[in-house]
């Protein structure tokens, strides 16, 4: 028995952060494409975990594709996507799990949706206190090019499609989906993101899943993977690997704002792209094709895919990634998170792995074929108030196994609103020739140079410097150097006002 993980999930309970679920496939078989979910739990914020029971197989055996959401009340749920092998991989349909211990153990499956076609399917809860539909769960998933879509208003006890009164799980919402994710917004509205073809398209319900809106598009003019990469054994492959890749948006909100991820191949090598939206939807800034999540140019030699963007409870956007290629000569992976502090404008990026892994090691061949082998199509991604939980497959061991981090995120300093034009101008005093002229109180001051604008402009550097430091020690750097600023400037405005 080989027990290769990836296809990871991860969620933090959103009413009390020490409790976090992962999940992920867990192979019986690494040759024939065989394999299960199992799930872990973390009563310590991710500090430590333990395996959970394993869950019941009833009328199939097989389980793939892991999808988690919590409830208001403590329940986490799993989506999980049923089938058998072997002696082939048949898919039956959509099972929900749910625990009531964290995790810890698992109900017996219960069947909402059977059909050849289901697949890729997510989840979200409502467990947001102003929302009118509070303890609400969601799942949606494809079936063939239909998206089918999912709702417990009761806790689990039962599953419902759209539509006013009592409908069957699996309503079909639009006709053009592959892999959707599903968000959940704080007022309750539903936002669901996919891809079609060359287009990211999203449709939002603000009745709790009664109805949807009409489709809008984040992004246009999209090369995918699928349409970019060669696939000589029907899988899109990098050059230098044999990992099947695709093309799966991610999404995620926070107030009004919306932001999306994936893997574009528009300019000859995999890149991440991304479309956010200040208003729920209503414009994009980003531009009608997305843009780059990383300015400036990227290494021909390197791709960067699988993308997952997650929002934390401060607004701060992580975006986690892969990073494949020539480290230095041979070819391997490192995971990478990008994080924006400023709505999306801009993103820092920093290596989480402290070493990068081999993805040709304990390799599952996908579908059975050992031309095309696996990793997963996802990995996971979740965050909470002590910073952001990436979980990702890595061979370091020798086996593919689950790792995972705590990453902090980026301070979001706030300085107040009188103090950024008294720390523009003396800025700009040392740009010009280390002293300057300052504005104070509507009188221009002449400041020789060396004078206290240099502490402010040597704080804004450390502080710039340290946010490529994805640790605590660089976040304390971060707040040191911009306490050091604010500190600098008010006793200087003090001074010229004749007040110090």
């Amino acid at each position: 028995m080989n027990n290769a993980r990836s296809e990871s999930n991860i969620v933090v309970n959103p009413n009390n952060p020490k409790q976090i679920v992962a999940g992920s496939k867990k192979f019986r078989d690494i040759h024939n494409y065989d394999f299960i979910l199992a799930t872990e739990y973390s009563t310590d914020g991710g500090l430590s975990w333990r395996d959970s029971a394993a869950l019941t197989l009833s009328g199939f055996t097989l389980l793939t594709d892991p999808a988690l959401a919590w409830d208001d009340v403590g329940n986490v749920y799993l989506v999980g996507l049923s089938g058998n092998n072997p002696p082939t991989f048949d898919t039956v349909g959509i099972v929900i799990y749910q625990s009531s211990d964290g995790g810890q153990t698992w109900s017996a499956p219960l069947p909402i949706h059977n059909s050849v076609g289901d697949d890729k399917q997510w989840a979200a809860g409502d467990t947001n206190p102003s929302s009118p539909f509070r303890g609400r769960v969601y799942a949606v998933w494809d079936d063939g090019s239909d998206m089918r879509f999912a709702r417990t208003t009761d806790h689990g006890a039962t599953w419902i499609g759209a539509g006013p009164g009592v409908t069957p799980a699996g309503t079909v919402l639009v006709n053009d989906s592959f892999s959707p994710d599903i968000r959940v917004a704080a007022n309750g509205d539903i936002y669901i993101v996919w891809i079609a073809g060359s287009e990211i398209k999203m449709i939002v319900s603000t009745n709790g899943g009664d109805s949807f809106a009409p489709a809008v598009s984040p992004a246009t003019g999209v090369t995918t993977l699928n349409a970019g990469l060669p696939a000589p054994h029907g899988w899109p492959v990098f050059p230098g690997g044999n990992f099947r890749v695709l093309t799966i948006p991610s999404a995620s909100v926070f107030g009004s704002t919306v932001a999306v991820a994936w893997a574009d191949f528009r300019q000859g090598v995999s890149r991440i792209y991304c479309a956010v939206s200040p208003d729920g939807g209503a414009s994009w800034p980003t531009g009608l094709s997305g843009t780059p999540l990383l300015a400036g140019p990227l290494p021909s030699n390197l791709q960067h895919f699988h993308p997952q963007i997650v929002i934390d409870p401060s607004g701060v956007i992580g975006c986690a990634f892969y990073e494949f290629g020539p480290k230095p000569s041979t070819p391997l992976i490192d995971v990478i998170i990008a994080q924006s502090v400023d709505g999306g404008i801009s993103f820092d990026r920093a290596t989480v792995t402290d070493q990068p892994w081999d993805p040709a090691i304990d390799a599952p061949w996908s579908h059975g074929d050992s031309n095309v082998t696996f990793i997963g199509d996802y990995f996971g991604l979740d965050a909470s108030t002590r910073g952001f939980y990436p979980l990702w497959t890595d061979t370091r061991t020798g086996i593919q196994e689950l790792w995972t981090d705590i990453v902090p995120a980026r301070v979001q300093v706030r300085i107040p609103p009188g103090l950024y034009g008294q720390v523009a101008q003396i800025l700009d005093g040392i740009i010009q020739d280390g002293g300057g002229d300052e504005i104070v109180g509507g009188h221009i001051v002449h400041i020789p140079p060396w004078g206290p604008e240099l502490d402010i402009l040597l704080g804004v550097a450390i502080q710039r410097i340290a946010t490529l430091v994805a640790s605590p020690g660089g976040i304390g750097i971060q707040r040191a150097a911009m306490a050091m600023v604010a500190h600098v400037a008010q006793q200087e405005v003090k001074r010229l006002e004749g007040k110090g």
